[in-house]
């Protein structure tokens, strides 16, 4: 049997969702809290890969196992096992068992704050990066404003991406809001690339705050070419808040219509 998953989890101690050897990640600590309840090895998939230090409101996942054991069960149990920095909000049995959480998804929202305040709480240090030049927040939203449709980000990736693979994504929505001293940019779309957002917050913090003129983001967005955007900004601002799905249920997982219908 399938089941589908929602999680949150504070990134600031996992070396990234994705398995890796010999460190901490979001995945590896799921496979291992599922594995014990079950008393199996059990394999997880997530929707969206996060680097290190990057947090989750929302990420899906998915894993199969033949289990008499009600939903709100299995959520207890695998939480009993999570440590307190992540936990798995619902859980859904996929009466088709072939649902896809990356394949499935109709887009992905992220968040990235920051703030130029010195004010700004402690309690935020962990989820909020602090820069010391003050940010123009409409020079923000202008630029935020011209990444929404179909373009080539070539120049907002890492060297992680491999050189054969499509760097062209659909941007769907963007905004930029100030709350309480904190600037909230987000962006929506089809999917995104390796450190594709962080670079794009670090280029627009640095024209905002005069570093950089105009020109140098119209260059990069325009005449696409990789290492163009070379500013990493901090993970810890980015967050994964969003994943839509056709016939989404009432905590965001897909429904069954989801699973059979998307094209």
């Amino acid at each position: 049997m399938q089941y589908s998953f929602r999680l949150q989890y504070d990134g600031t101690l996992f070396c990234g969702s994705q398995l890796q050897n010999n460190v901490r990640t979001v995945q590896g600590d799921l496979e291992y809290s599922i594995s014990k309840v079950f008393s199996s090895k059990i394999r997880v998939k997530l929707s969206s890969r996060t680097d290190s230090g990057v947090h989750a409101y929302f990420q899906v996942g998915t894993f199969n196992v033949n289990t008499s054991m009600t939903t709100q069960n299995m959520i207890n149990a695998i939480n009993f096992y999570l440590s307190d920095d992540v936990e798995i909000i619902c859980i859904h049995q996929v009466k088709n068992n072939n649902f896809d959480p990356r394949g499935d998804a109709i887009s992905r929202t992220y968040t990235y704050k920051l703030s130029d305040s010195k004010d700004l709480s402690v309690l935020y240090r962990q989820y909020v990066t602090k820069v010391k030049k003050k940010i123009d927040i409409n020079i923000m939203k202008l630029l935020s404003s011209k990444l929404v449709g179909k373009h080539d980000f070539a120049s907002f990736i890492s060297s992680k991406v491999p050189k054969n693979s499509s760097t062209k994504r659909e941007i769907f929505s963007t905004s930029v809001i100030s709350d309480e001293n904190v600037i909230i940019f987000s962006i929506t779309a089809n999917s995104f690339l390796h450190q594709q957002i962080r670079r794009i917050v670090g280029s627009m913090y640095r024209i905002s705050v005069g570093i950089d003129n105009f020109e140098v983001f119209d260059d990069q967005l325009l005449s696409p070419k990789r290492g163009k955007a070379s500013f990493v900004i901090s993970p810890k601002g980015l967050t994964l808040s969003n994943i839509s799905y056709k016939y989404a249920l009432e905590c965001g997982l897909p429904g069954e219509k989801t699973v059979s219908n998307l094209h």
